[in-house]
């Protein structure tokens, strides 16, 4: 509509409008509306002031946020950019005046990976870990958390990747489930997703780190527990520093170690049970065998 009737206006006065200078078109454009325009010719003259009004009046903001950055306000113009989604304009920006985080920021919309770089060099590790997630290179994702010298974030970040982890098992995707559970540590859920793809190897490599995993923490039940499946003589080995009295009997019977067992018992006090082991297996009693 305002272009319009500034055509008509423009056709009674036979054009002259084009011959004034820039200044009195910019000034007349403005008057009549046609702010975008106006503001067009107001950069020509390089009053960026009236162009941004004229811009802002319009909603242009890409040439808003040129402008801003013609008047030197770069706080403005990444702010706009932000606000708006003009991504690359925002970076673009922001590495030229070298605020290195704030690119990254923008970059991490369209370019995660190339962000994920500069957030890593600038050690904010923590942002560099969700760009990296978000392209699922989850390797390098772990590596970026585990950096964190922000202990919040650090748990924050490695949640995300449990709760990545959880998805896929639950979408039976076990294999891709497993690599991330254990680069996370997680040999608990690894070994449920070795269970899932019905791999021996896996579950008895699983089994055993646990066991390892758990005596390290001097949780021997448990270590045995695990261990015991595949690994006898290391599991009784956690049956006794767990002081299981009956779980290393239990083991040493079934592997035919009857004197051991014996043994085990008058070591204990356990007489009614060494004497039943020597009734059941034929141990001879001698003096030797009650000491222990």
């Amino acid at each position: 509509m305002y272009y319009l009737t500034f055509f008509m206006k423009c056709m009674k006065n036979k054009f002259r409008f084009f011959l004034l200078p820039l200044d009195k078109k910019a000034s007349i454009l403005e008057k009549n509306k046609l702010y975008f325009l106006a503001g067009i010719l107001y950069m020509e003259l390089k009053n960026y002031l009236k162009a941004a009004e004229c811009f802002n009046i319009t909603h242009s903001y890409r040439h808003l946020i040129l402008v801003y950055q013609k008047l030197g306000l770069y706080s403005k113009a990444i702010e706009i950019a932000d606000q708006k989604k003009y991504y690359k304009i925002g970076a673009a920006i922001c590495e030229k005046i070298n605020n290195v985080k704030k690119a990254a920021y923008f970059y991490s919309y369209f370019k995660p990976l190339y962000a994920a770089r500069l957030y890593k060099n600038e050690h904010f590790f923590y942002e560099a870990g969700e760009c990296y997630l978000k392209i699922y290179q989850l390797s390098s994702a772990i590596e970026c958390f585990k950096n964190c010298e922000d202990l919040s974030k650090r748990s924050e970040g490695l949640k995300q990747l449990e709760e990545f982890a959880a998805v896929l098992y639950f979408t039976k995707h076990y294999d891709d489930a497993f690599k991330l559970f254990i680069k996370l540590g997680d040999y608990y859920s690894a070994l449920e997703c070795a269970k899932k793809l019905k791999e021996s190897i896996l579950i008895r490599q699983m089994s055993l780190l646990i066991g390892n995993t758990e005596a390290q923490n001097k949780n021997y039940l448990v270590a045995a527990k695990f261990t015991e499946p595949y690994d006898k003589k290391k599991a009784l080995l956690y049956y006794y520093l767990g002081q299981a009295k009956t779980d290393a009997i239990r083991l040493l019977v079934e592997q035919s170690n009857y004197e051991k067992a014996f043994n085990l018992c008058i070591h204990h006090n356990d007489l009614d049970l060494a004497y039943t082991l020597a009734n059941t297996y034929n141990i001879p009693l001698t003096p030797a065998a009650c000491s222990g």
